[in-house]
């Protein structure tokens, strides 16, 4: 009965409830951003770019 009131008068909060009910559901992994290197960290304020390495069909490039 409180949650059909609630609702009524402050439809908001129903939005705020299930955003916390998702983000409780949420499953963060850590290191899917850069496969084998860690998380991604975004508050550095750097970021790194690794070129691709040689596959086995390229022969490798001299320096």
């Amino acid at each position: 009965m409180f949650n059909v009131l609630e609702e009524l008068f402050a439809p908001g909060r129903k939005h705020t409830r299930d955003e916390q009910n998702r983000l409780a559901l949420t499953r963060e992994d850590v290191g899917d951003g850069d496969p084998g290197r860690g998380p991604i960290d975004l508050a550095s304020g750097k970021v790194v770019v690794r070129p691709p390495g040689p596959t086995e069909d390229e022969p490798p490039t001299p320096d």
